[in-house]
């Protein structure tokens, strides 16, 4: 194996070498091949783009490298953690393969509170009819199923029963999802086998914006389709913890920030609330 030499002189494995590593310790950790195929690329373009390399980066370097400003505050924050995630290992006191960690001193991206923002159904109607069948399955999936691009270009037909739907999500863990009728009308035929077999996520997402800009929908993205499942669901009367499953997310914090409350649920409420004293005008 090639070597170089650290910051204190030691020597450590070459640094594509180290990552790979990296890669194969994430992967026995049972992550998804998703998170593992973004690391890969996040670290390798670090790797890449730095001076001396991801192992003698400096906190500057490493800082500088985050902070640009074609990159949005949650795209920073993804990327901060690929970067302490493999320091952290490369770092361990227990097996260290580099003695300097310059991500320590990094301070970690905010990502600011934003509203939900989901289609409206106007929208997500002109788009499943101004769409040609291929894009229509993608569309109803997201919308129906809330399917996010890592499980869009994953899904396998045979993960798609007439009865529901099973989804491989972030971290690898999985749930089910109850089919809706228009997702297996657009299925039931295909061969079996990846539905999207020749993009990433990433491509995926891209291809989305195309597309709804070629229809006549700018601003309109794939995972804002996500965003009108979670609410929509609410609306049409899922509690919460109900939604956050079918979300497959971790926290009901989360599925928060995908619904949106209308007024008129929040007129709703507040007369649905008993009326326990009447007073008198003064």
């Amino acid at each position: 194996m090639t070597t170089i030499t650290s910051r204190a002189g030691a020597e450590t494995p070459h640094m594509t070498d180290l990552i790979e590593a990296h890669l194969a310790h994430i992967r026995a950790g049972g992550l998804a091949a998703n998170t593992v195929d973004d690391r890969r690329k996040v670290l390798h373009r670090i790797n890449a783009d730095l001076p001396m390399g991801l192992d003698q980066a400096t906190v500057e370097e490493l800082a500088g490298w985050l902070a640009r400003d074609e990159w949005g505050p949650q795209t920073k924050a993804t990327y901060y953690g690929h970067v302490r995630g493999y320091f952290s290992w490369a770092c361990d006191p227990r097996n260290p393969k580099l003695d300097y960690d310059p991500s320590a001193s990094l301070i970690r991206p905010r990502v600011p509170a934003t509203l939900p923002r989901p289609v409206s159904d106007a929208e997500l109607q002109f788009a499943l009819e101004h769409s040609d069948p291929d894009w229509q399955r993608r569309i109803l999936l997201a919308a129906y199923a809330g399917l996010r691009c890592c499980e869009l270009v994953t899904i396998r037909r045979e993960d798609i029963t007439p009865i529901n739907i099973t989804v491989k999500g972030k971290g690898g863990k999985q749930r089910t999802v109850p089919t809706a009728a228009q997702i297996w009308v657009t299925v039931r035929d295909l061969p079996a086998g990846r539905l999207d077999p020749h993009w990433d996520a990433d491509g995926l997402a891209r291809e989305g914006g195309v597309h709804h800009r070629r229809i006549g929908l700018r601003g309109v993205t794939m995972h804002r389709y996500r965003h009108w499942f979670a609410t929509t669901a609410l609306l049409n009367g899922a509690n919460l913890r109900t939604v956050q499953e079918l979300m497959g997310h971790s926290s009901p914090a989360t599925t928060a920030i995908y619904t949106l409350v209308t007024d008129e649920q929040r007129r709703t409420a507040i007369a649905a609330l008993p009326v326990l004293f009447a007073p008198t005008s003064a």
